[in-house]
């Protein structure tokens, strides 16, 4: 998606440019198409009954999504960056998707449609400050994995605060 910008997200740009890059064109961008989709086809269907479902929709959709960017990864840069992606790319995005699923639910559970931009705006950033650390190489790898630790604990304490909640428990 980004590929038009690929000079704007080199890790030779400079660091301002990068940061703004990564949020304002990938975190926009890629969270911008799967926030889309899990809107468009989750948010009114009638089994969107329970705000974890929000969560649960935007995982799976999350998830899809860093399949399908893994292949074009894997494909252009060979097996090894695959491999590492098909973790923690994966991870991440399910992750930023899922959180914006939260906020899905809790906008549809409280008729309150401004935590769907709130959410949109909160994972973008989040996703862009993450890219501008992988890709600014500011971060090594077990910070990559420490962050991605985070984000999974995090959505973990969300998903057990709404099924504490939920009538289908």
């Amino acid at each position: 998606m980004e590929a038009p910008f690929g000079n704007l997200l080199d890790t030779k740009a400079p660091l301002v440019v990068l940061f703004f890059s990564t949020i304002f064109i990938v975190g926009i961008l890629e969270e911008g198409a799967k926030s889309a989709v899990v809107y468009l086809f989750h948010f009114n269907h009638t089994d969107f009954d329970e705000p974890l479902d929000g969560i649960i929709y935007g995982v799976t959709v999350g998830l899809g999504f860093a399949a399908f960017e893994n292949v074009f990864y894997t494909i252009l840069y060979g097996y090894k960056v695959g491999l590492t992606r098909a973790v923690l790319t994966s991870l991440a995005h399910a992750s930023f998707t899922g959180i914006f699923g939260y906020f899905l639910g809790q906008a549809k559970e409280h008729d309150m449609k401004s935590l769907i931009l709130w959410g949109f705006l909160t994972v973008s950033v989040l996703h862009g400050i993450y890219d501008f650390l992988v890709i600014g190489n500011i971060i090594g790898i077990f910070f990559t994995i420490l962050i991605i630790v985070i984000l999974q604990v995090l959505l973990a304490n969300l998903m057990k605060n709404l099924l504490q909640k939920s009538p289908f428990r």
